[in-house]
């Protein structure tokens, strides 16, 4: 009789693009991207363990095939010629259409663990490569902390790590489709451009002021244009004091820098008292891997 396996367990931390900006439409249809990208303590839970014949994922409503971790585990057995089934169990904690990588990170996790699980066939670069397949943010949640980011998001280059900043999430209920939003920001048609040593500077250097005011996204007018209340939040937050607000990824999440804890939990407070349901306080952490 085959002995039940116990599970192997990770946190999958949520992600915030404390920039973003978007430089064309690449050869391939995807977007030339330049983006400084941080981990944050906000987290789902992965729990990896073999099992079976067949991969199966349980993640509530997004259950099944149609989950990037479901899709990372089968791309890693592929890779590795393992036959025999894993299962996959998500704890969701990071909102989903929100900009916060949750299905990526998931899948990062996944990978992570199942590298673990069999006794590490990859090394970091061919791990790292595996994820870059899996999708454009995986990559990144694969390590974490603070990043420069290039191509559609799969170049990864370490900046200085970015001091602890406190934080405020809040998402209107509403979320927002990536594909969309990139459609509508195509339509609109500005981009800016961000300058990495600016970016170096502020994070060696700098105080939260400082990062604060570096903040950038050139998606946000696209899509604000579809969930108004984006605008709405940002305007909010920084009515609250916080240093700087900002829309994450493709939304509809926005983040505000808060003055420190304190304020940072003053500040949800607010917001939960005027009725608003999906908001967190987090913070920054470093890499993962």
């Amino acid at each position: 009789m085959q002995m039940e396996q116990s599970f192997l367990t990770t946190f999958a931390y949520a992600k915030i693009n404390l920039a973003l900006a978007i430089r064309g439409i690449r050869e391939d249809g995807y977007h030339e991207l330049q983006s400084v990208m941080q981990s944050i303590d906000l987290h789902d839970i992965v729990r990896v363990r073999r099992r079976g014949e067949k991969v199966v994922c349980r993640c509530g409503a997004l259950s099944g095939s149609g989950n990037l971790a479901y899709q990372a585990a089968v791309l890693f057995l592929e890779q590795c010629a393992q036959s025999g089934g894993v299962e996959i169990e998500i704890e969701k904690h990071i909102p989903v259409q929100a900009g916060l990588a949750g299905g990526s990170t998931d899948a990062a996790a996944t990978l992570r663990l199942l590298n673990q699980l069999y006794e590490e066939p990859f090394d970091r670069d061919a791990l790292l490569a595996l994820a870059g397949r899996c999708g454009a943010d995986v990559a990144f949640c694969l390590f974490g902390g603070t990043m420069w980011t290039t191509g559609r998001g799969e170049r990864l280059e370490l900046l200085p790590p970015a001091p602890l900043l406190d934080l405020v999430l809040i998402k209107p209920l509403a979320g927002v489709n990536t594909r969309e939003a990139y459609r509508r920001f195509d339509s609109l048609g500005q981009s800016g451009r961000l300058m990495r040593t600016d970016w170096e500077e502020a994070l060696t250097r700098g105080t939260t002021q400082q990062i604060s005011e570096l903040l950038y996204n050139d998606l946000e007018p696209a899509s604000s244009g579809m969930v108004p209340q984006i605008l709405e939040f940002k305007q909010l937050l920084l009515e609250a004091e916080c240093y700087g607000a900002l829309m994450s990824g493709s939304g509809s999440c926005v983040f505000g820098i808060a003055q420190g804890k304190e304020h940072a939990l003053e500040v949800a407070d607010q917001l939960r008292k005027k009725g608003f349901i999906n908001v967190w306080v987090t913070r920054t952490i470093t890499g993962v891997y």
